[in-house]
């Protein structure tokens, strides 16, 4: 059996606002084409097919279309998608039925009423048990505990964890009890994120989620033989343990991100997994130039004049902005293609230099590059006190994006 473990697509992202449905194409063209070459019986994507809850017109095309693809020119048995934060249970569900009956794709958009309705067996063609799948989406908190508004926040902290393991092993119960000590792979899906992950500056991860910070390995059942997990943008294992994966995001989602991207390609022999990482083939190159302005000059006019579309970002280190933005202009005057979509000096100012942003130039930082220059307009520059408002802000933040997926 071929299992391939995808997930943290984002159709629809926008990368410092600028559209980007080229290269997902590109890449689900690619996955279409790899899913037919290595004969793939199970696809798994492992949540955040969208980037937001309520996706464009273009993004869900995509996605309806690959789904296509994959029925009508490989030998996939099986596609199953789990929801993640990023996406809407009510939308990823809404055609649930018609794609499981017309085309044998599962869909969870999040946690079913019953536990046992996250199992879904996958049989050979002479209808022998040869996987079982424990497709587990996004938790939420409604899906961890019910909330009792006399408990503390240390109680119910204490109360999600609890839920989440039971959760993993009540759907690990029911795996057990059907392949009955066959040698059948039995292999688990999570969207959360692990304690002691990598992660990247400005990655759109959101921190917290289905309310718990983190989950640890050990709250994973020991019976599976692999865990596709989604969440964290960066391919990575968990814990050390080979058998628990993130594959990553496709694309890069930030600058700060230059890691090779990939999908896990795994063959099992009986329960062990043999896991092949497949690099992503990327159709855009996005790129930081940093250093004094007459050693960049250079590539930047390179860039200009490259045919192809690039993301590029500048950071000079000798160049206050407003010098910055005219030594931009005088180069990209007559053409304005890959001008950079982030363009920043690195010399501090001081504060009676301090001018306020433009709407444009805000619209290029991240929530908390925003956040970060109002701590720098206060003077709040001592570590502890920064990093304890900074990490507040990402709580508080998190929260924001968690009740604005939900509603």
């Amino acid at each position: 059996m071929k299992l391939l473990h995808t997930s943290d697509w984002h159709l629809g992202h926008l990368f410092c606002g600028r559209r980007r449905d080229a290269e997902f194409r590109e890449f689900l063209n690619w996955l279409t084409n790899l899913i037919a070459e290595q004969k793939v019986d199970v696809l798994l994507i492992a949540g955040d097919i969208f980037d937001s809850g309520t996706p464009n017109n273009s993004s869900v095309g995509m996605y309806y279309d690959f789904l296509a693809d994959v029925c009508h020119q490989t030998s996939c048995r099986c596609v199953i998608v789990t929801g993640g934060n990023h996406d809407s249970p009510s939308f990823l569900n809404a055609p649930k039925s018609l794609l499981e009956r017309a085309f044998h794709i599962k869909v969870f958009g999040c946690a079913t009423a019953d536990i046992a309705d996250e199992i879904v067996p996958i049989y050979d063609h002479d209808g022998n048990l040869s996987m079982i799948v424990g497709a587990i989406p996004y938790l939420r908190d409604a899906d961890l505990h019910s909330s009792n508004w006399q408990e503390s926040p240390e109680e119910r902290d204490a109360a999600q964890c609890r839920g989440f393991r039971e959760h993993f092993r009540q759907v690990a119960e029911y795996a057990d009890k059907l392949r009955k000590d066959k040698p059948v792979p039995f292999v688990l899906t999570g969207h959360f994120a692990a304690s002691g992950v990598t992660l990247v500056e400005n990655d759109a991860v959101r921190e917290f989620i289905g309310g718990i910070k983190t989950a640890q390995v050990e709250d994973l059942p020991p019976s599976a033989d692999y865990v596709a997990l989604g969440h964290i943008h960066q391919a990575q294992t968990v814990g050390r343990k080979e058998y628990i994966r993130y594959s990553g995001s496709p694309l890069p989602m930030s600058f700060t991100d230059t890691r090779p991207r990939e999908v896990e390609l795994i063959e099992f022999n009986g329960k062990t997994p043999a896991i092949t990482p497949v690099l992503v083939p990327q159709s855009r190159r996005i790129i930081t130039l940093q250093g004094p302005w007459q050693d960049i000059a250079p590539q930047i006019e390179a860039i200009r004049d490259d045919s192809a579309e690039i993301f590029c970002r500048v950071l000079t280190t000798d160049l206050d902005s407003s010098h910055l933005a005219l030594a931009l202009n005088s180069i990209f005057a007559a053409d304005k293609h890959n001008y950079p979509v982030i363009a920043q000096s690195l010399l501090p100012l001081p504060c009676s230099q301090r001018e306020s942003h433009t709407v444009e130039e805000l619209r290029t930082l991240s929530e908390e590059q925003v956040f970060k220059l109002l701590l720098d307009r206060k003077g709040i520059v001592s570590p502890p006190e920064r990093d304890a408002l900074l990490d507040t802000f990402r709580q508080l933040l998190a929260e924001m994006h968690e009740n604005s997926g939900e509603s």
